[in-house]
């Protein structure tokens, strides 16, 4: 029996229909804060359904246009001659394993089709909503950030930086040290412009922290962080901002409407806020040093 349920997350629902042998019964609590009983023009419908075969693309005739491989999760996004993208996922030590999400660019007709365990289903789900999310929200002045985001006196300050450089770290330090700080996302929080004014909003996809708050606050101002043996903190110029933010942004570059949108919805939440580059040590120090610059910059830009 399939099963539909709806969320809305940054104000923009999306449906999720459920097929047979989907099996993600006591699986989806990360959604739960975002559920919604609306079903007025959602932003997009995706339905999952169980398949099978040995592999994503069987014997279609597509063309592959991207593939990646990191720490052994193997990505190809394929297109084909009526415009459809097929973005497989698979892993190098799990071969059995697979999951391909089938879209338009306009997102009317959206398929994920997944082929694995329980949790491998949960996974391709997610990373299925994600890149959708991403996708058909872009149109929308919104952005899905990889960032930690901490929200202290009704504001929300991001901190973005490659894998491995220290975001969900700041977050903590800025718990222990900066007195009324909470954590509101701590992996994928989305940007939207509301008449012209950046909020961050959490999601229900926060990595390995379990932190799914369905809140929003106004953005405070955005920190990419770099390791280094001490501590110095730079405000950026406009273009310094763009060219630090962007890496950090969901965004399918291939699929030219996307790109475009995503370009100037980031131009505006830039001009609008402060952006800073924050080369530190996790320490204590660090975080009072961005905090200081945050509030010493509040009202100066935006």
């Amino acid at each position: 029996m399939k099963q539909t349920n709806y969320y809305k997350v940054a104000g923009l629902t999306f449906g999720i229909e459920l097929g047979e042998g989907i099996q993600l019964d006591g699986k989806l609590g990360a959604y739960e804060p975002f559920r919604s009983d609306s079903v007025t023009e959602p932003l997009f419908m995706l339905a999952v359904k169980s398949s099978e075969g040995t592999n994503a693309k069987g014997d279609n005739d597509w063309n592959l246009i991207l593939d990646n491989d990191f720490e052994g999760m193997l990505t190809e996004i394929y297109t084909d001659a009526e415009g459809m993208y097929h973005y497989a996922v698979r892993f190098v030590r799990q071969p059995d394993m697979w999951s391909c999400t089938d879209f338009d660019p306009e997102c009317k007709s959206l398929t994920c089709r997944v082929h694995g365990s329980q949790n491998f289903q949960l996974f391709a789900l997610n990373n299925a909503l994600m890149l959708l999310f991403a996708l058909c929200s872009a149109k929308h002045d919104t952005l899905l950030f990889h960032s930690s985001v901490i929200k202290h006196d009704e504001k929300g300050y991001m901190f973005l930086g490659k894998s491995g450089t220290g975001k969900s770290t700041h977050s903590q330090l800025w718990l222990k040290y900066i007195e009324g700080s909470e954590l509101l996302n701590d992996d994928n929080p989305a940007v939207r412009l509301i008449d012209g004014r950046p909020w961050v909003f959490g999601t229900p996809w926060s990595g390995k922290t379990p932190c799914y708050k369905n809140e929003q606050v106004p953005v405070g101002g955005f920190l990419r962080l770099w390791q280094a043996p001490v501590n110095e903190i730079t405000r950026l110029s406009t273009l310094q901002a763009y060219a630090a933010l962007l890496p950090t942004v969901s965004n399918m570059r291939w699929e030219k409407q996307c790109a475009d949108a995503v370009n100037a919805t980031l131009n505006k939440v830039i001009s609008a806020v402060p952006v800073f580059s924050l080369k530190n040590r996790p320490e204590e120090a660090a975080a009072r040093m961005s905090f200081n610059a945050f509030k010493n910059a509040d009202g100066s830009n935006g």
